[in-house]
């Protein structure tokens, strides 16, 4: 496997671990319950994307009998995709609990820098699945 798709996998266990330990947070210290949607991005963006992205780069090429167009863009979307998510559930936690206005528009960078992430996916997979014939030698 490649360091890509373990590093998904593995961040997207930590998500996981993260997410349910929110969640059961939630029936010790009520007070927290206002973090549901950070919970929910841990768990649904976090954990089940990230795995999503780690079994995608491993398997699909595989399928097609075609390699990763690229690896290094791959690393990148995975950098990417963790400083999204994780600026993204940091600033909602601190927006349910401050009312400070600039703290929707740092939401926002980070939600665009997720989607960005996602979107080199898209491309990327693109690219793999259905882009030209790689060249014999």
């Amino acid at each position: 496997m490649s360091k890509t798709t373990l590093g998904f996998i593995l961040t997207g266990m930590i998500y996981l671990s993260l997410g349910i330990l929110l969640g059961a947070l939630f029936l010790i210290i009520p007070e927290l319950r206002p973090l549901r949607t950070v919970h929910v991005h841990l768990n649904l963006i976090g954990f089940m994307l990230f795995v999503v992205f780690g079994i995608a780069y491993h398997i699909l090429p595989r399928f097609r009998g075609r390699p990763l167009h690229s690896e290094s863009l791959a690393w990148f979307q995975l950098w990417l995709a963790n400083v999204g998510i994780l600026g993204l559930a940091i600033f909602m936690g601190i927006g349910v609990y401050t009312n400070i206005p600039a703290i929707i528009t740092i939401q926002a960078v980070f939600g665009v820098i997720l989607a960005v992430a996602i979107y080199i996916f898209i491309y990327n997979m693109g690219r793999t699945l259905f882009g030209a014939e790689p060249k014999e030698k």
